[in-house]
C-alpha cells in the first residue's frame, strides 16, 4: 500500500518534467513610413508569391547560406503570405492616405484602379542574424497591361532570437512599402 501511494504521488512530478516548451506565435507588424500624396485611387494588393522554402510554419532561424531552419517553438501566427499581404495593405494605407488600399480578392469587393503584385525571391538570415529580402514588384492599372516593374533588395540587422528576426522582417517589409508607395504615387 505504501509503495502505491509513493508511486501515485510521484507520478505528477515525473510528468511535469516531460512538458514541452511553450509555443510562441509571432506576427509581422506595420511600420510607419513617409506619407505620399497618392491620387485618390483604389489599390488592390494581390496575393504574395513566396518560395516553397518559406512556406514553413516556423520563424526562420539565423544560419548559413544553405540553411532553411526555423526556431523550434516560435511559429507564425498565420500563413506568411497572408501576413505579408495584410501588413503591406496597412503599410501602404499609412503611406498613401488619399488612396484606398485593399486586399485584392478579399472580403471587400471594391474594384481596384491599380493592382500591386509581389514575388518574394529570397528571404534569408545569415549567421549574424542579418535578414536579407529580395523581391520583384509590379504595378499596373486594373484595366490595362501597362506594367511597371521594380526589383527590390533590402536588409536589416535582426539577431539571434525569433523576436529580433520578426522585428527585422517588419522593418524590411516597411522599406518595401516605401518603394511601392513611390511607384504608386
Amino acid at each position: 500500500m505504501k509503495r502505491r501511494l509513493i508511486l501515485l504521488f510521484s507520478l505528477p512530478a515525473v510528468l511535469t518534467g516531460c512538458a514541452s516548451a511553450k509555443i510562441r506565435n509571432w506576427r509581422i507588424s506595420p511600420v510607419m513610413g513617409p506619407v505620399r500624396s497618392g491620387s485618390g485611387s483604389s489599390i488592390g494588393i494581390r496575393s504574395i508569391g513566396l518560395p516553397n522554402t518559406l512556406s514553413q510554419t516556423g520563424v526562420p532561424e539565423p544560419g548559413g547560406i544553405y540553411a532553411a531552419n526555423t526556431f523550434q517553438n516560435d511559429l507564425w501566427a498565420a500563413p506568411l503570405t497572408e501576413m505579408l499581404q495584410l501588413v503591406m495593405v496597412a503599410n501602404l494605407a499609412q503611406r498613401l492616405p488619399n488612396d484606398t488600399v485593399l486586399v485584392d480578392g478579399g472580403a471587400i469587393g471594391k474594384a481596384a484602379d491599380q493592382l500591386v503584385e509581389i514575388q518574394i525571391l529570397e528571404l534569408t538570415l545569415n549567421v549574424a542574424g542579418e535578414i536579407f529580402l529580395s523581391a520583384q514588384f509590379a504595378t499596373r492599372p486594373a484595366t490595362s497591361q501597362n506594367w511597371q516593374f521594380q526589383n527590390f533588395q533590402s536588409s536589416a540587422m535582426g539577431g539571434q532570437t525569433a523576436e529580433a528576426v520578426v522585428a527585422a522582417l517588419s522593418l524590411v517589409w516597411g522599406s518595401a512599402a516605401n518603394l511601392l508607395a513611390t511607384m504608386l504615387s
